[in-house]
């Protein structure tokens, strides 16, 4: 399709060029260059000349000689960058890029702001900045806050310092950063749980603001506190400290409820915040008061930290722990387990990390801290039937502790669930054959689940229990006696368990894993269709032949002696392909003969792992039909799938990288399901 140039797309072309050559243009190169006839190019100059006379640059067109700027080095180098901003300014200045402009402006001055400097800074009118307020304002009245303008006096915000802070925070998290932020001199100093895109979005924010003191005084904070934050955490702690300097700088400092800050009595983080803030106050020539240091104390108290859980310190980590946060955890797990109909109550690394969670969750929450979840719409999308579990556990927050819980929060907690769900499904049932079955079996099960948390050793035994009923029980058998079983599921280890044997344990999971997949893709296989046209015996993934006359004899054979085609089948399938090809695009031929050398109907699946040329164009996957076009039904719902999974490159990106039959067999059966 041509497309149609506007007339200030075509003017700003002419503009460019002019500017990027020091000399005279001839108007026939410009022609060629922008694609028109000379005759346009000169009404359009005319154009230009009359509009650049106003901002006193002269365009001179000389008979003979050609069209160029009269204009110093200087005059061009600022009119090129002009230039380059206007060619910018519809990517960089959408809606959203402006909403995410007013609000900050707005946010952090001082002083009130006026629509003429508002459209001045974005390079619009008036009008659609007054358009743009109708969503500035509904998006500041759900943060609590309201929008003020009067004549002659501009624009501003009012309402509590705590609704101010908190939506900054919120522009934060939703602000997409700047593109064009230069980081050279910055990058290699962050801390590793900052990344760039983030580093950009506070950058944008807080431009005027040393980030990275900030960051080296949180760090210094943490060797105190010993204990350290999670990446959102480190991050939050950040913004708030970076928020909290902006409002001091411009006089709007923050109230505790007094109780609050009473709360904090004796707390060390109340020790670390006063710490901290001596040093912000040396280094940002500042003074903070007493309610900033609460604010900081109690972001410390309600975020996230590291915590290394796992098998062998859940008791330890328990012991230690508030006994109304380890009964509250319990009755989550209990709860969630009941909706979800799986039982969790023997999982200690999620009464654990649950119990670690709760702590700060509601601290956050008593005191009105909010933490984005970054997560929370992926948590809504992928694990539905979770997050409504979770939320379900809300009321054992309001019945236990007496505080309502976000959905934030409750995306943390349906991470939890999912993360022990899982586990649980995918829980390897071991069973560890010594010679005697004591002593060395115990010291092996031991670093077995300590290494491996997914193994759940069901039984320790001697070689003289080993029955069949018990090895139909599990999914390994693991021994230090080799050669006691001829079977996959058996793996030989020394009674150390060192490296090389966990390398194995590791392969006999993987094996399994791969099992346990293939299975539940088996099991998602329509049988209506595995009878009818496409079949798991037809589906290959072929690394040894290289051209198609190959491919087809090969698998036309196949076909041939299941009795799905005749005797010629091969041959009148090629004889075809050499009058027209069957290449359809896509990396995808459809090779296939006339139906008399048809028995029934069938296709066979080969997806090549490196492609091959036909007619031109690369070709990984080759579809072999044999269909009897009076078998209606069967055709008809082949070829349905079959273009619905040619619409969408998903699909197609996911046979092309399948790994085996299955997974290309289920994606023809299931991917071409537009209602799935």
């Amino acid at each position: 399709m041509i497309k149609i140039k506007g007339k200030e797309e075509v003017k700003n072309e002419i503009l460019l060029l002019l500017i990027e050559n020091e000399n005279a243009v001839t108007v026939s190169t410009i022609a060629a260059k922008i694609s028109m006839s000379g005759k346009t190019v000169r009404n359009y100059l005319k154009i230009l000349q009359e509009e650049l006379e106003l901002q006193d640059i002269r365009l001179v067109l000389k008979p003979n000689l050609g069209v160029y700027l009269d204009i110093s080095d200087e005059e061009r180098n600022l009119l090129q960058k002009d230039m380059h901003l206007r060619n910018k300014k519809e990517e960089e200045f959408s809606p959203q890029y402006r909403h995410s402009y007013i609000l900050r402006t707005l946010l952090k001055n001082k002083y009130t702001y006026t629509l003429q400097l508002l459209a001045e800074d974005l390079y619009c009118s008036k009008s659609t900045i007054v358009n743009d307020l109708t969503f500035i304002e509904k998006w500041l009245e759900e943060k609590g806050l309201h929008l003020r303008r009067k004549q002659n006096q501009g624009l501003w915000i009012e309402g509590y310092e705590n609704d101010y802070r908190r939506a900054m925070m919120d522009l934060f998290s939703e602000s997409h950063g700047n593109k064009d932020a230069n980081l050279e001199n910055e990058s290699g100093k962050l801390d590793y749980r900052i990344d760039i895109i983030n580093y950009k979005k506070i950058r944008q924010l807080f431009p005027h603001i040393d980030l990275l003191k900030i960051q080296e005084i949180i760090v210094q904070a943490e060797e105190k506190l010993q204990y350290y934050f999670t990446d959102q955490a480190f991050i939050n702690l950040i913004i708030h400290i970076a928020i909290a300097i902006e409002r001091v700088k411009n006089e709007k400092e923050i109230k505790m409820v007094e109780e609050f800050f009473e709360s904090l009595t004796g707390k060390y983080e109340l020790q670390v915040a006063t710490w901290v803030v001596e040093r912000l106050s040396e280094t940002f020539h500042l003074t903070f008061s007493q309610d900033e240091i609460g604010y900081i104390a109690l972001h410390m108290l309600g975020a996230k930290i590291q915590e290394e859980v796992d098998t062998s310190n859940c008791d330890i980590l328990l012991d230690v722990q508030n006994e109304e946060y380890v009964n509250t955890a319990k009755e989550i797990v209990c709860l969630a387990g009941e909706v979800l109909d799986v039982d969790l109550s023997q999982d200690k690394l999620l009464l654990t990390a649950l119990v670690l969670h709760l702590r700060p969750t509601i601290v956050r929450i008593k005191y009105g801290l909010k933490l984005r979840n970054p997560m929370l719409d992926t948590i809504k999308n992928e694990y539905t039937s979770i997050f409504g579990a979770a939320w379900a556990c809300s009321s054992i927050f309001e019945k236990r502790l007496g505080v309502s819980i976000n959905e934030d929060e409750v995306g943390y907690i349906a991470m939890h669930l999912a993360v022990a769900i899982e586990r649980s499904s995918k829980r390897v049932k071991a069973i560890v054959v010594c010679s005697s079955g004591v002593g060395t079996s115990q010291l092996i099960a031991i670093r077995l689940e300590k290494k491996f948390h997914e193994i759940d050793i069901i039984a320790i035994i001697p070689l003289n229990s080993l029955k069949e009923e018990i090895i139909g029980k599990a999914d390994l058998i693991i021994s230090t006696i080799p050669g006691i079983l001829d079977s996959p599921k058996f793996v030989y280890v020394s009674v150390m368990l060192g490296s090389t044997d966990v390398l194995k344990i590791k392969n006999a999971l993987e094996r399994l894993e791969m099992k346990s997949e293939r299975e539940e893709i088996r099991k998602k296989i329509p049988e209506n269709y595995i009878s009818d046209v496409l079949d798991e015996e037809l589906c290959f993934i072929d690394d040894k032949r290289r051209n198609l006359a190959d491919i087809i004899n090969y698998y036309g054979k196949i076909m041939e002696e299941k009795g799905y085609v005749k005797n010629g089948f091969c041959e009148n399938v090629l004889e075809r392909e050499n009058i027209s090809s069957t290449v359809i695009g896509k990396g995808i031929a459809i090779p296939h003969s006339t139906q008399e050398f048809v028995e029934k109907s069938k296709i066979c699946i080969v997806r090549l792992k490196d492609p091959i040329i036909l007619d031109g164009e690369k070709v990984k996957l080759i579809i072999i039909l044999a269909l009897k076009f009076n078998d209606y039904t069967v055709t008809k719902e082949f070829y349905r799938k079959f273009y619905s999974i040619l619409d969408s490159k998903k699909l197609i990106g996911k046979i092309m990288e399948a790994s085996d039959n299955l997974h290309i067999l289920h994606e023809f059966l299931n991917g071409g399901n537009k209602d799935e």
